[in-house]
């Protein structure tokens, strides 16, 4: 299994309150898979993701098992964690504009991790950075890597953070809200592109969306996360018809349906 989370129950303590985030949350995801993490703003689906690179603050309390790639990270040395960040897992962030640093070039933000952390040679990690941003479907990679972020489009920026995130050829791709920023043709762009990397490269992906019928017509499995808990998983293609749990119910109830939508008829007169 390249992904394990098992029983993870995370609390974080602020002014002298503890609040609950995580409660005994359970998940996997296997090479070649990709899995769907669905439910409400603050139910937790970010706080997981960013739980398995190990990414939370000092005064988080953690209890469970979190396994990548054979690596447990809650106990990891500096080491371990450095490598599982470095070269096993890796995110794509939601919004690409605050994931790029604006006064950096494109090439530099696709090549420091290559050059610093990875000990490529500036030249292989320029070549690399091209053939990535190639990969992802943006044209003249060469003009793209002299240009800075706000030069670029939302779509193109967006291609740009996945890029980056293949740069160590990880195993692992953390996708958080990664197109929801983007507008319908290319955000179905963008998804194509990351399905058909996920496909040639075998990655394992774990998807957070709060796109319903995304993760249903995307995701191989869906989890439905609910106060923190996982209260439900589905196949993909199940997660409109098969739904046994009510919150799941609740959840595709209030999923707008075209030519159902309030004053509709008003509207359209």
């Amino acid at each position: 299994m390249l992904l394990d989370i098992d029983n993870l129950s995370l609390t974080i303590t602020a002014n002298g309150l503890v609040n609950p985030i995580l409660d005994t949350v359970s998940l996997s995801v296997d090479a070649g898979e990709v899995v769907g993490l669905v439910g409400e703003s603050g139910s937790g689906k970010s706080t997981t993701a960013r739980a398995v690179l190990r990414l939370y603050p000092h005064t988080a309390a953690v209890e469970g098992s979190i396994t990548v790639g054979g690596t447990e990270v809650l106990s990891a040395s500096r080491d371990e964690l450095h490598r599982v960040r470095s070269s096993e897992a890796a995110m794509i962030h939601q919004d690409p504009r605050a994931a790029l640093n604006p006064v950096r070039r494109i090439g530099d933000s696709l090549t420091e991790r290559l050059v610093h952390v990875l000990g490529v040679s500036r030249s292989d990690a320029a070549a690399a950075g091209l053939e990535l941003l190639a990969a992802v479907g943006i044209r003249q990679p060469e003009e793209r890597m002299r240009q800075y972020p706000h030069e670029l489009s939302g779509g193109m920026l967006q291609r740009v953070v996945i890029a980056a995130a293949l740069t160590g050829q990880p195993k692992l791709l953390l996708a958080d809200e990664a197109t929801s920023a983007l507008d319908v043709t290319t955000q179905a762009e963008v998804l194509a592109i990351l399905r058909d990397l996920q496909v040639q490269r075998g990655l394992g992906v774990l998807l957070i969306t709060h796109d319903l019928h995304l993760a249903a017509a995307y995701c191989d499995r869906v989890y439905v996360m609910y106060r923190g808990r996982i209260v439900e998983e589905l196949r993909g293609n199940d997660l409109f018809h098969g739904a046994q749990h009510e919150y799941t119910r609740r959840l595709l109830s209030a999923v707008p349906a075209i030519g159902h939508l309030p004053n509709s008829e008003s509207r359209a007169s």
